[in-house]
């Protein structure tokens, strides 16, 4: 039987275990890890017998529990949560006492309504935590999203405004070469003009497809046609490389409603990045399967693989690993662009030393112009 004497000690015990979660749950900041290894060590002195108590706290997944937890039989369990929405657990028992003739002692009801207390604030810390990071990550996204629209016109009055002076410098080269007499210097660095034209050119298409100037042209459309018709182009230079090119096409794919230039763009994308990925050669593979009201498009390489924090970026507009001068960083986002402008979606998987691969998955219908 308590004393009036000792059940004032308890009670104090009590308050101070909720007053220093409270300080706890101030100075850890959104830190949950930290704040629930504090807990481990306060919640403990708080019970009856401080010396034989352990505690577990589960949150989500992951467990915080004190040395001992594991030898304690039948703990005492409460659940954490806020409304309908659940965090996880509270497990508090004591350990077998080392005495034999001493019985395993059991929670007091007070000790069962302290855990619920303690419950409560670990929820609330728990749902204010996830609030900020909501609200931060919702902050982010404003951010990025606003970033993107100023990049967007701006790329379209960059776009614009090489456009006319570099169709004037592509005419002009072709009608020199063209009228010929010229030394095969000169018309060597004719063919180094009209290249590097064209391929600044490309950069400028990339451009206007990024920013949305370039209007999408949807009819119906076979992807494994639209993926022979492109490949056929690029092989020959694949060979060169030490490449190789494995095409695995469904048979029975059915047509999708598509802007073919802007689907076969982001395979010519697609397949660039993985060429980058390989320096030394290796394995390309172009997949395509239908499945429902979906039909699916896979490139995958045996290249260098990319970390998380690259494969994070790799959609972001201008970011690139390359060298500068040997990218500009748009690939990847205009192949984001346009996939998002057909309603599809694309998923990225990777192991650093075996390879990437890039599902692109495309509605059959569009259901938005």
């Amino acid at each position: 039987m308590h004393t009036p004497a000792l059940k004032l000690k308890e009670r104090v015990k009590e308050l101070k275990c909720l007053y220093s979660l409270s300080k706890i749950a101030f100075e850890v900041g959104t830190d949950i890890g930290t704040f629930m290894n504090k807990t481990l060590g306060i919640l403990p002195l708080a019970m009856q017998f401080p010396d034989q108590a352990e505690v577990c706290i589960t949150e989500g997944k992951i467990k915080y529990a004190t040395k001992g937890f594991e030898k304690c039989k039948h703990p005492f369990v409460i659940t954490m949560g806020v409304g309908k929405t659940k965090y996880g657990s509270i497990k508090v028992g004591y350990r077998p006492s080392t005495k034999k003739a001493t019985a395993t002692p059991l929670l007091l009801d007070e000790e069962k309504k302290l855990l619920s207390a303690v419950a409560r604030e670990i929820s609330l810390f728990i749902k204010r935590v996830r609030v900020e990071d909501n609200s931060k990550m919702l902050e982010l996204q404003l951010q990025h999203s606003e970033r993107l629209a100023f990049v967007g016109e701006l790329s379209a009055g960059i776009a614009h405004e090489l456009n006319e002076p570099l169709g004037r410098i592509l005419g002009f080269a072709q009608l020199i070469k063209k009228a010929g007499e010229l030394s095969e210097q000169q018309d060597n660095d004719i063919d180094r003009i009209i290249k590097a034209s064209l391929y600044t050119r490309e950069i400028i298409k990339k451009l206007m497809i990024f920013s949305r100037q370039m209007p999408r042209q949807i009819s119906a459309v076979n992807l494994n046609a639209i993926v022979s018709n492109t490949l056929y182009f690029i092989d020959m230079r694949l060979q060169s490389q030490g490449i190789i090119l494995v095409e695995k096409l469904d048979e029975h794919l059915p047509d999708i409603q598509a802007d073919p230039v802007q689907i076969s763009q982001v395979l010519v994308n697609l397949i660039t990045n993985a060429i980058h990925a390989m320096p030394t050669g290796g394995k390309i593979t172009v997949a395509t399967k239908g499945r429902h009201d979906v039909v699916s498009l896979m490139v995958s390489d045996t290249g260098t693989g990319m970390t998380a924090d690259v494969k994070r970026k790799i959609f972001e507009p201008f970011y690139t690993t390359k060298p500068v001068g040997q990218g500009t960083g748009l690939g990847l986002s205009v192949v984001h662009g346009i996939v998002e402008e057909h309603t599809g979606e694309i998923s990225v998987t990777s192991v650093i030393g075996k390879g990437s691969k890039f599902e692109i998955i495309l509605p059959l219908k569009q259901t938005r112009h």
